[in-house]
């Protein structure tokens, strides 16, 4: 018995480490891999580079719901069965973890001014501006629906396989997560202010799949967060205010 737990605990670590693998190495293969289908991706319109973008990454979330699929049926019955219990739960972590990005931007943004002169946002905010005035379609999808799942799953799902201790995972996944969203080729040291509000939802999500074991609840709160602030995204653009 005990060497069947270790066993399992073994092939949970392997999983974990090779969809945490597999997130960066199909991150950064979307374009190689329809060059080497002899498709010429620079030459490709806006529209089509769309479709193509929607539809790769809709294949990463189909096949990390594949691996974790034993998981994902058994967390999802729970959810469907639970799901008023768990928002009523959770919800106060994830508006928490909101207001502490908020405060946190405004506090940043003031230090920055006073410091530099500059009101600019982050690096990684910047550019989700910049690529949505460009690629509406794709941005919005990718970032409210596909982000949520594919996210979820590689930093809170996998890196909880891996580790098992609760305070350890809270603190790698969060930062990892925040890290991520922050450290760019232009990143300053003044930016590295910005993991604050980057990390903080993370801390949240980390922190509900500790307490509730079931990667739904962090996928539907990650999936509101993202939506809520890809719409507010969209009514300043169309009013001019971005």
């Amino acid at each position: 018995m005990k060497e069947e737990k270790e066993s399992l605990n073994t092939k949970n670590i392997i999983r974990g480490i090779c969809v945490f693998i597999l997130y960066f190495v199909l991150s950064f293969s979307a374009v190689s891999i329809i060059k080497l289908i002899g498709i010429d991706y620079d030459n490709m319109s806006l529209m089509a580079k769309q479709i193509y973008l929607i539809c790769y990454n809709l294949g990463i979330v189909i096949l990390f719901l594949f691996i974790y699929r034993k998981d994902i049926v058994k967390e999802f019955k729970d959810f469907k069965a639970n799901y008023k219990e768990y928002f009523k739960g959770n919800i106060k972590y994830w508006l928490f973890a909101l207001a502490v990005m908020y405060a946190s931007n405004l506090i940043i943004a003031f230090i920055k001014y006073s410091m530099t002169g500059d009101i600019s946002v982050a690096e990684n905010e910047a550019t989700i501006r910049e690529t949505l005035g460009r690629a509406p379609i794709y941005t919005f999808i990718s970032a409210a629906i596909f982000a949520p799942f594919i996210e979820e799953l590689t930093f809170r799902k996998s890196l909880r396989k891996i580790f098992s201790n609760d305070v350890l995972f809270i603190i790698i996944s969060s930062f990892i997560f925040g890290g991520l969203h922050v450290f760019t080729e232009n990143v300053g040291l003044i930016d590295l202010l910005y993991l604050i509000p980057y990390c903080a939802p993370g801390v949240a999500f980390a922190y509900i799949l500790v307490k509730t074991n079931n990667i739904f609840n962090t996928i539907s709160l990650h999936l509101l967060h993202n939506t809520i602030l890809m719409t507010l995204q969209v009514i300043l653009l169309t009013k001019g205010l971005l």
